[in-house]
């Protein structure tokens, strides 16, 4: 998620290079270990790569799920980030209450 600082920029966190190294690790073991329970079954072939295409997409539909809330939450804080700023810039060209326009 995004840091809001009220003088400086908006800081993304990142990742580290660990935690994205063990994600794509887990990834990819997750569908190795799969792939050899699919190999296992005593089942036709035709089921072998039904059962190993509905994985996949699985698979992928939660990475993409993910990217997707992800980004909206990003985005979601962009919008109220420029509406704060435009409150503030309406604020500070405003005139005081009660001295009317200078």
């Amino acid at each position: 998620m995004a840091n809001n600082t009220t003088n400086g920029p908006k800081v993304v966190n990142t990742h580290t290079g660990a935690f994205f190294g063990a994600a794509v690790a887990f990834l990819a073991a997750t569908g190795v270990w799969n792939m050899a329970n699919i190999w296992l079954l005593n089942v036709t072939v035709q089921e072998q790569w039904m059962l190993g295409m509905g994985i996949l997409s699985a698979m992928f539909a939660t990475v993409v799920v993910s990217k997707v809330v992800r980004d909206r939450e990003e985005a979601r804080s962009l919008v109220n980030e420029v509406r704060q700023a435009r409150y503030e810039e309406i604020l500070a060209s405003a005139p005081a209450p009660g001295l009317g326009h200078m």
